[in-house]
């Protein structure tokens, strides 16, 4: 397998100058991004001589404790508003990983947007007599056009989950850390086709128009309700939004001394380009980022002490790029920095930002420490470290995952040398 060195580039002088000439636009770009070359590490506090990923100091320790407080926050908080949507409902769907699920217009209005197939469906939930046909079909228009028009601080804004647990985060030490998601939109608007709604059992709209809407009405699984409903496709392409964060991506992906085509791939196989993404871990944002983990290791290379990492941070989509950015880092730089191969380390960070290092060691060799993996990884070639990560990771998920990032990450070069991103 031919790959190209993913990590360290060679980066003329021209294309620098324009990066920083590209951190101007503020209405994209937060201030912490601004002064995130004087907050980084320098390259000696890399060379860390403490080998254990969790130590045991005071900064540690009150930061376990704030963080077994907020899981205890988010655990109660997601209890809550599940029973709550149940009683509404008669049903919970909560956001995953590739598929965001927003509740608002007081829960009663459910929109799904799945970030892996295109579809987008709006759900309004009524009462038998609000059944009136003109008034449905404005309300479900209405809806519809809001959320291709949402922004991501919008979104978040409305997120009912969210905003209860950011309320009760205590932000009276320096542990906690708050974000604010930018008004960028969900998505790309300006290739969205005209829609055409097509009412079932209702009349046809217009046959000029290149989007159908299918819109029907069933009943709901609560006595006395039913909910209206309307289904469209979107391109991929219009999710994806590569261009939208191209410039922040390339500006933190040069600091950080990672490729820009790795960080895509990992986006595009953690999230699918879907902003406002969260798992059942909890992890969050475009490249799941789990608070325990990769935002204390990510958040203490960047700041010098972990920071908990709050839903407002992380759903921004350009501190989220931060982070995960900050965290490769961190795997290539220091954890694996044994590692003398630069294509075999780049491998091995790809399955342990999936898994952490420790089984990725345990493909190599019968023990969790990748200081002596290391050792036996660099008496293979690249191409069979690949085939020892994908044949042998304990986890079968791991084992995908570093053959999806892999192959994404050889797109998104091919891509990146043809200045298409």
């Amino acid at each position: 397998m031919k790959i190209e060195n993913f990590v360290l580039l060679s980066i003329p002088l021209t294309l620098i100058l324009i990066s920083y000439i590209f951190i101007v636009d503020e209405n994209i770009i937060s201030s912490e991004i601004k002064i995130l070359a004087a907050n980084a590490n320098t390259e000696s506090s890399i060379e860390e001589t403490n080998e254990n990923e969790n130590s045991n100091d005071k900064e540690s320790e009150e930061f376990d404790e704030q963080l077994h407080a907020y899981q205890e926050i988010q655990q109660q908080e997601e209890k809550a508003f599940g029973n709550k949507i149940t009683q509404l409902w008669g049903e919970y769907k909560s956001s995953s990983a590739k598929q965001w699920v927003s509740y608002v217009e007081s829960n009663k209005v459910r929109r799904t947007v799945n970030y892996d197939t295109g579809e987008v469906s709006i759900e309004v939930l009524l009462s038998d007599s609000s059944m009136i046909e003109n008034k449905v079909k404005k309300l479900l228009e209405k809806e519809t056009q809001k959320l291709l028009n949402t922004t991501e601080a919008e979104a978040f804004n409305a997120d009912e989950l969210a905003q209860n647990i950011e309320k009760r985060l205590d932000t009276s030490n320096n542990v906690i850390k708050k974000g604010k998601p930018e008004d960028i939109p969900l998505f790309d608007i300006d290739n969205i086709p005209d829609l055409e709604f097509n009412y079932s059992a209702y009349k046809k709209v217009s046959n000029k128009l290149k989007t159908t809407v299918n819109a029907n009405i069933r009943k709901s699984k609560v006595k006395g309700k039913v909910i209206a409903q309307t289904k469209l496709k979107l391109d991929k392409n219009i999710l994806k939004k590569t261009s939208k964060y191209a410039k922040v991506l390339t500006q933190l992906a040069n600091k950080q001394k990672i490729s820009p085509a790795l960080i895509y791939a990992i986006i595009e196989t953690e999230s699918n380009f879907n902003p406002l993404a969260k798992s059942h871990i909890p992890a969050y944002g475009l490249m799941q980022i789990v608070p325990a983990t990769a935002g204390k290791d990510a958040s203490k290379h960047l700041w010098g002490s972990p920071k908990i990492l709050a839903p407002s941070y992380l759903y921004s989509s350009i501190n989220n790029i931060h982070i995960g950015t900050a965290y490769l880092h961190v795997l290539y730089y220091k954890y694996l920095r044994k590692i003398k191969n630069s294509q075999s380390r780049v491998y091995c960070a790809i399955a342990a930002y999936n898994t952490g290092t420790t089984n990725v060691a345990r493909a190599f060799i019968r023990q969790k420490n990748i200081l002596r993996a290391s050792r036996q990884i660099n008496k293979l070639s690249s191409n069979q470290v690949y085939r020892k990560l994908t044949k042998r990771l304990p986890s079968r998920e791991t084992r995908k995952y570093v053959k999806k990032v892999t192959k994404a990450m050889n797109n998104y070069w091919t891509l990146q040398k043809h200045n298409v991103i």
